[in-house]
């Protein structure tokens, strides 16, 4: 299956592919519009489901880091959520126009999606 479908522009299939070539233990990736219509996915469980989480928690992730922004100096910019559990994760940010959650089952490969991510996202390789 391809993780992107097609006339969905803006989306950084690289991103997409290189998180999908390195992280060996990939349970999903779910990318969902803004307001929680499933766009593409790889994986199991309800798509629609994780759809509608992802683009509430980029949502949330986002709403946390402006109140961030309002208690300290400085304006801060959300880059991805994290939830870690003790068997794995799940990351979470926003692609342009999208919101995109990671699930792993292994906490080993913690590091190295989160370095994914932020380099891609922060502009940062």
């Amino acid at each position: 299956m391809n993780i992107i479908g097609q006339g969905v522009g803006s989306i950084d299939i690289d991103l997409i592919n290189s998180v999908k070539a390195r992280l060996k233990n990939l349970v999903g990736i779910y990318v969902a519009s803004l307001d929680g219509l499933l766009v593409s996915y790889i994986g199991a469980g309800d798509p629609d489901k994780w759809a509608a989480l992802t683009a509430t928690l980029a949502a949330l992730g986002s709403t946390y880091v402006k109140e961030m922004s309002n208690l300290m100096a400085g304006n801060h910019r959300h880059i991805y959520t994290l939830i870690q559990s003790d068997k794995g994760f799940i990351i979470n940010f926003r692609l342009n126009d999208y919101a995109v959650t990671i699930i792993d089952d292994n906490p080993d490969e913690l590091n190295m999606a989160v370095a994914l991510i932020t380099s891609s996202l922060t502009g940062k390789r």
